[in-house]
């Protein structure tokens, strides 16, 4: 069998390292990319596959590292959106720098990676885009909106990318993880700068129950990984492959959401078309 060749980027800790090592061991090639030199030789030694250095929110570089990498291998056959950090507090403690800089790496970046990736896959007939959710992106809570925000956008992107590429024989592929043990809420987490304390005293402390759960979250990243390249593997038997219990029960919970609202409001939805 053919070897893939798959370009994970993240993979300097984290889920990101895990796919990586699992696909790897299967005998694919991977290539992936980190945000700098000690993070690309930790890789490099942990991992037997190459990693470039490229920061993702400067989308002029990402075409550049795709045509490195076709130059090398002539094909990428599976794309993992992976790379991207989650920004938390109010949404009103936030400053439009913040703001911007999530999106342009949860969002943004991720675009141009599609974009630049789709002329080759296209080329082949054939192709993979995985991108990493969450589980945020199905129900948004306190403190977490301007992450869930850019999510949401990142699934509503993919389900018009899942239309537009399936005719070329391209798969997309949403990952929607719950709270995995990884270093998320470790050095990876970014806080709005200000913090408002009359939101502490009436709903809650979102930095320090935040950084309690560091570490101790209930998710396998090692099955998620597991799970991510099986169904990569299998040829994507599902848009959306929910991953931790967590997930499901936001899901259930959307339902629900959905199926109240349509039986109280259905008859005067329906009353507003002619």
């Amino acid at each position: 069998m053919k070897q893939k060749v798959w370009l994970i980027t993240g993979v300097s800790k984290g889920l990101g390292r895990e796919i990586a090592k699992q696909v790897v061991a299967t005998g694919d090639i991977v290539i992936g990319t980190v945000r700098n030199k000690e993070d690309k030789v930790a890789f490099e030694s942990g991992v037997d596959a190459k990693a470039f250095i490229i920061d993702l929110a400067e989308t002029k570089l990402i075409p550049t590292l795709i045509n490195s990498i076709i130059k090398e291998h002539g094909q990428i056959d599976v794309l993992v959106n992976n790379a991207g950090f989650g920004a938390f507090g109010m949404i009103e403690e936030f400053d439009e720098e913040e703001v911007t800089n999530q999106f342009n790496v949860n969002v943004i970046a991720v675009w141009k990676l599609c974009q630049s990736v789709l002329p080759f896959m296209r080329d082949k007939g054939q192709g993979t885009i995985v991108q990493i959710s969450s589980r945020v992106a199905i129900t948004a809570g306190i403190g977490n909106g301007i992450y869930a925000s850019s999510k949401f956008a990142l699934e509503g992107m993919s389900e018009a990318l899942k239309q537009e590429v399936e005719p070329f024989g391209i798969k997309v592929m949403l990952a929607e993880l719950g709270a995995l043990r990884t270093d998320f809420f470790g050095a990876s987490v970014k806080y709005a700068k200000n913090s408002l304390p009359f939101y502490t005293e009436k709903l809650t402390d979102i930095r320090t129950n935040t950084k309690k759960l560091n570490g101790k979250q209930s998710g396998d990243p090692i099955k998620v990984a597991q799970a991510i390249i099986e169904a990569v593997n299998k040829n994507v038997p599902t848009f959306r492959l929910p991953l931790t219990a967590g997930t499901i029960d936001a899901m259930k919970a959307k339902i629900t959401e959905f199926q109240n609202s349509i039986e109280l409001n259905e008859n005067i939805a329906r009353s507003m078309d002619y």
